[in-house]
């Protein structure tokens, strides 16, 4: 009986040690699995992040090129605008000599900067751009055994040399710097003949940035327009007195002799080469000027009155010439200022007028031609002849016909 028990003993022993085994390696198969899968699942996780990354990092690199050509983009505008309001005004032509860039920028840039530049001037002024070759030739020669290689950029009288050939008066130099918070575009022209800066300008991207922060204006959400290219209407005010003389309704001379307040108000056009608008003169009379207006009108209306001419002699009474007149024109200009308007020279102009001559119970069409000389920038004298054309005037309730003339007139104005 001890012997059966210890067998059975012994195989329930080995039967529950068995089961524990089978327990403890299944659990422990499972728990591997679980840990590759997670293994698996965080290397999966790796590898997608680090490709979201690498996209973000050529996402960042596309907003980088945009934003340094946007910024380019909008310091070229600011210099075109500056061209267009006439900075530039008095230059006949000019060459573009160099253009530096930074270090950071690929050297082909230097040309890319270049054509930027002459289609912002080609596209805002008449300006001449002379393309300069010999500026950019080097020449070699040996000195006291050594090479020397010299260029306009450097040696001074080959640069007067090619000016000389090519009839260059002005040079314009460039330089772009570029940094990772903000960019320069600078200008300098200069006389060839005598060295002169007579224009220099710099524009800098954090400036403008500043302008419209000044402004309380939120700059990233300001829209980048080209300032340059937008239209922006230019006026000229000129007032002037001169002297005329006009047919006055028959007057004598001093009637016909006149002071006149000329106010002329015009738009201009494809560069200051053309303008239309408004011009008016106020004409008062020599004669009223100096009193020797008839005292006697009561006398004088009673015997040339109209009932009591055409009911006694049938003539036609005698016609007063006025003492107050107003002309109203509108007025064409056409400005012969060739290429580029020079403040310092006499420019010339020609005006073209058609309107109105009108008083107290007189109003007859009148046409003008004239001739304008412009003194710098404020000063403008004006000959002008006019053409006024037959007529009627209301004497008490008769219109009589009245002749027209021509006339002339010399006025002198500010320009404001």
């Amino acid at each position: 009986m001890k012997l059966g028990g210890v067998k059975n003993s012994s195989s329930w022993f080995l039967l529950t040690l068995f089961v524990f085994s089978t327990i403890f390696g299944t659990l422990s198969f499972a728990q591997e699995e679980t840990k590759k899968e997670e293994k698996f699942d965080e290397l999966k996780y790796l590898s997608e992040l680090k490709k979201k990354q690498e996209e973000e990092e050529d996402d960042d690199s596309s907003t980088r090129i945009r934003r340094f050509h946007e910024v380019l983009d909008e310091l070229l505008a600011e210099f075109g605008y500056d061209v267009k309001l006439g900075q530039l005004n008095g230059l006949t032509n000019l060459a573009i000599r160099r253009v530096e860039v930074s270090d950071a920028l690929p050297g082909t840039y230097r040309d890319y900067v270049k054509l930027l530049i002459s289609e912002r001037l080609r596209e805002n002024s008449q300006l001449k751009i002379i393309n300069c070759l010999p500026c950019q030739s080097r020449t070699s020669k040996v000195v006291d055994g050594k090479i020397v290689i010299t260029s306009p950029v450097t040696n001074i009288y080959q640069l007067q040399t090619a000016a000389d050939q090519l009839g260059i008066e002005n040079f314009l130099d460039i330089v772009l710097v570029y940094h990772s918070t903000h960019m320069v575009l600078a200008f300098q022209i200069f006389k060839t003949k005598t060295n002169e800066m007579i224009w220099a300008r710099t524009y800098n991207s954090e400036t403008i940035r500043s302008r419209f922060q000044k402004l309380a204006v939120d700059y990233s959400q300001v829209a980048k327009s080209r300032v340059g290219e937008e239209y922006q209407p230019e006026y000229k005010l000129l007032v002037g007195i001169g002297a005329a003389g006009i047919p006055n309704v028959g007057g004598e001379t001093v009637d016909r002799t006149m002071i006149e307040f000329q106010f002329r108000g015009t738009e201009r056009f494809d560069n200051r080469q053309m303008e239309f608008g408004l011009m008016m003169g106020v004409h008062v009379t020599m004669a009223t000027i100096l009193q020797q207006y008839p005292t006697e009108s009561g006398t004088t209306s009673t015997t040339s009155s109209p009932s009591s001419s055409t009911t006694t002699t049938g003539e036609t009474p005698d016609l007063q010439p006025y003492q107050f007149a107003l002309s109203l024109y509108g007025l064409y200009v056409n400005n012969f200022l060739g290429k580029i308007e020079s403040y310092d020279e006499v420019r010339h102009g020609l005006h073209l007028g058609v309107g109105v001559l009108l008083t107290a119970s007189y109003l007859a069409p009148i046409f003008r031609i004239g001739w304008d000389a412009y003194f710098g920038r404020r000063f403008t004298f004006s000959l002008g002849g006019v053409y006024i054309t037959p007529s009627r005037v209301l004497v008490g309730s008769e219109f009589l016909e009245t002749k027209g003339g021509m006339g002339a007139d010399a006025i002198l104005s500010f320009n404001f």
